[in-house]
């Protein structure tokens, strides 16, 4: 009885262990833009990031000079390995907190 608690008991611990992280690649050609992902810099132009474990949506942003430009979740649960490209509209108008700016990009 002990034998098949303790066999059942490590089976889940590895099946839960063994649940491995997802790389994901970004790529944005605007090359000035700034890459976040969960607010955390991670690179400009194409980008590789390793989401952790357990973890199915990363909040992707885009900064052009430190402003926002581009925002959105993404789920990344079946985008194992998968190029994920960032568009970055050209007419994205935007709120600096004090007035409204329109893009630069082109």
């Amino acid at each position: 009885m002990f034998k098949k608690i303790f066999l059942g008991t490590a089976t889940a611990y590895c099946l839960i262990s063994c649940a491995s992280s997802t790389p994901i690649n970004l790529m944005c050609d605007e090359q000035q833009i700034e890459i976040y992902i969960d607010d955390e810099y991670v690179g400009r132009g194409l980008v590789n990031y390793t989401v952790p474990k357990g973890q199915d949506y990363v909040n992707v942003s885009c900064r052009d000079n430190g402003i926002e430009v581009y925002s959105r979740s993404l789920y990344i649960k079946d985008k194992k390995n998968q190029l994920i490209e960032l568009t970055i509209p050209k007419d994205y108008r935007y709120s600096s907190g004090q007035s409204i700016i329109k893009s630069k990009v082109k």
